[in-house]
């Protein structure tokens, strides 16, 4: 494949060490007097034309980290955070990341000491890497909803996690002690967060149904659906999800779906109607296997 061509398809902007284990340094110069590369600062390229999180970051004297980060990782991310936030090496102080802390839209962070200091070559910090910069940034509920998504989707292990979690201070590690990999979707992780805090006993994805799983059991009758920001209620969705409440339901379980704007904007009041539920008992209804 041609550099440039790479290039591209690594999202247009790499160091140039790892530029230089595709072409020669001179072929480097040649790009870039031509015209099709340009230089974001010194020791890095990117492709004419390209300009994304990457090389602002960049140009900035850091990298994507944090919640930025997640972004490309495909993680998830707390709602409404459009900054743009960059990690700089903890030694440096130069006017650039002066100017970098004082821009619009951009959140400067360091890592802790502890942590092992490293320059990705796509400018993108690693998974690990952003979720211990993010560990200062974010609120609990959405630090631990990112590092279910990445256990869940199988880009960090749990061992690893845990060993992040003993490099950093106090209440920032113990967050990543309570991730789990049966989270579907950050709205479930920020509901079992609540659900632990409030000290309700419960399980992730039950198998109530052959070869189908609920989100979350309560004691042994309590059902609880959570919506993701990706379920849009088409007919074919609503009819499997009717289906499966009907079925649940005729077994003696009550079924209580919860939707992604209720989760995300009303969560003191989902909390309130889970405890009024509990409260009264609605966990330890008897089921129909039980009655007979």
């Amino acid at each position: 494949m041609d550099f440039l061509d790479w290039l591209g398809c690594m999202g247009g902007v790499c160091t140039a060490g790892a530029a230089r284990e595709h072409v020669t340094a001179r072929e480097l110069r040649r790009l870039r007097d031509a015209g099709k590369l340009w230089v974001p600062m010194r020791g890095w390229v990117s492709l004419r034309g390209v300009g994304n999180d990457a090389t602002r970051a960049v140009e900035l004297g850091g990298v994507v980290t944090c919640v930025s980060a997640f972004k490309q990782h495909g993680l998830w991310t707390p709602h409404g955070d459009q900054a743009l936030h960059v990690r700089v090496h903890r030694e440096t102080h130069s006017a650039r990341v002066d100017d970098a802390g004082a821009a619009e839209g951009v959140v400067v962070h360091r890592l802790d000491q502890r942590l092992r200091e490293g320059r990705p070559w796509d400018g993108v910090d690693d998974v690990p890497t952003s979720l211990a910069a993010a560990s200062g940034c974010v609120t609990a509920n959405d630090l631990l909803a990112a590092a279910d998504a990445a256990l869940q989707q199988g880009k960090l292990q749990q061992p690893d996690l845990l060993g992040l979690a003993r490099q950093l201070p106090g209440r920032r590690g113990r967050t990543f002690e309570r991730a789990s990999h049966l989270s579907g979707s950050g709205t479930e992780s920020i509901f079992a967060a609540v659900l632990r805090h409030a000290c309700i006993q419960f399980v992730q994805q039950p198998e109530l149904l052959p070869g189908e799983y609920s989100d979350f059991l309560l004691g042994r009758s309590l059902v609880i659906e959570i919506d993701s920001a990706t379920w849009h209620g088409s007919p074919a969705q609503m009819a499997n999800d009717r289906r499966r409440d009907a079925q649940l339901t005729a077994l003696g379980y009550r079924v209580v779906r919860f939707t992604y704007e209720q989760v995300m904007f009303e969560l003191e009041q989902v909390r309130a109607t889970v405890l009024e539920l509990v409260r009264r008992g609605l966990q330890q209804r008897a089921l129909v296997s039980e009655v007979a």
